[in-house]
């Protein structure tokens, strides 16, 4: 059933309107701890502050040598030894060689390393000569300085999102503080007189508050400073007043249901009623067609207002495909990683076609030519059981029931 007098856009749409909300403001960067930085965005480009590897070292444990020298024979004098933390003191001279380890520094005068089980072994020969098996090339299992990255090069972009992985990186530079972009303010507020705790026994036609804990957790995946608020009950001035107040204090306010047509979806209305510009009133999508996103100006200061359905799976689905894009670029995460689809072929496809796009659940599997979709079925809107085991939506496009093999839209889940 079509919501008249509503403008209904497309996904695309709705997301392009959601994202020019960020355009304009430019937010301070904040310094923090290195070890809490992991999930926050990175606010300016690294640079390498060195060479890496900072000197010549050898990639394996053997033996230093000038490539030159076993030419024309097959035995050195062994004269030291380079040990990762111990460098050979000195410089090589014609005919000689050091023990060296993997990681070791290469001796000055040394431009190869021959690996320990192509000699005789450690241990040289009464006469302190050690014997090489073969005629080594030039360079061989030498990691030369700056081969892997040179100072001054770029290592991490503004924008990306910090990884253990990233940390490490950082670390490397010496960065114990992180400047990163600044986490929003966001307001988890579920509505709705049917709704009981999670650990209350429901009646019938009551559903636990499971929903608000859900999406509590996406926004925080996605990077926010998150706060699940007390319920709000279908009462018309509670809901204006708790809405205000929300507004007034958050940067985003994510309702849960109140958006759709009933006599008791007052989300809506008390949004306009404080002054609140609707940029999205319903998407041409399923399921969450309801869906309401706004902006409200007060003092100089923008809020902004995700609207999203009671459906549980509807919910989770709008946030995953609107609000956590939202948050993070609100930090200043990447919005291509938004607006450009990943592509993937889709596999055990059922799906029926509707003449809206469909955002359904999905596993990501590696494949020897290239990621694909394993589709899991969601039987209702209310459906939350199936994402528990999805790691991403495929897009099936209106009036399309993709099948196996065909080439797909997905988006990832924070």
């Amino acid at each position: 059933m079509e919501q008249p007098g509503r403008e209904m856009i497309s996904l695309d749409e709705a997301l392009q309107r959601v994202l020019g909300t960020l355009d304009a403001p430019v937010r301070e960067p904040e310094l923090v701890e290195l070890d809490e930085s992991l999930g926050r965005i990175l606010a300016e480009d690294l640079l390498a502050a060195e060479d890496f590897p900072a000197q010549d070292n050898s990639a394996m444990d053997g033996f230093a040598v000038r490539a030159e020298d076993l030419a024309g024979r097959d035995t050195l004098t062994l004269v030291g030894q380079s040990l990762a933390g111990r460098p050979f003191e000195g410089q090589l001279g014609p005919l000689q060689c050091t023990r060296v380890m993997t990681g070791g520094l290469i001796p000055a005068g040394a431009d190869t390393v021959v690996p320990v089980e192509r000699t005789s072994g450690y241990e040289p020969a009464t006469d302190g000569t050690v014997s090489f098996l073969d005629k080594p090339g030039l360079g061989d299992n030498v990691r030369p300085r700056g081969g892997v990255v040179k100072a001054g090069d770029r290592l991490l972009a503004a924008g990306t999102r910090i990884r253990p992985a990233t940390i490490g990186v950082l670390g490397s530079q010496g960065k114990d503080r992180v400047s990163v972009g600044p986490r929003p303010k966001v307001a988890i507020l579920p509505t709705g007189d049917e709704i009981v705790a999670v650990g209350e026994v429901p009646r019938p036609g009551q559903v636990r508050n499971s929903n608000a804990h859900a999406l509590f957790a996406q926004a925080r995946a996605a990077g926010a400073d998150a706060t699940l608020l007390p319920l709000l009950r279908d009462e018309e001035g509670e809901s204006r007043r708790i809405l205000e107040e929300a507004l007034d204090g958050f940067d985003l306010v994510c309702t849960i249901g109140g958006v759709s047509m009933g006599t008791k979806d007052l989300v809506r209305g008390a949004f306009e009623a404080l002054g609140g510009e609707t940029l999205v009133e319903t998407i041409r999508i399923k399921p969450g067609k309801p869906t309401l996103f706004g902006r409200r100006e007060k003092k100089g200061r923008s809020s902004y207002l995700l609207g999203l359905p009671g459906n549980p799976a509807s919910s989770f689905t709008l946030f995953a495909l609107l609000g956590a894009a939202w948050v993070q670029g609100f930090q200043g995460g990447s919005l291509a990683d938004w607006l450009d689809r990943n592509r993937a072929t889709l596999w055990y496809s059922k799906v029926r076609p509707n003449r809206r796009l469909q955002a359904l659940p999905a596993r990501l599997r590696l494949a020897a030519d290239g990621v694909t979709l394993l589709n899991l079925p969601q039987r209702t809107s209310a459906d939350l059981f199936s994402l528990a085991e999805a790691d991403a939506f495929f897009l099936a496009p209106e009036d399309s029931g993709p099948r196996d093999g065909e080439i797909v839209d997905w988006v990832p889940l924070p």
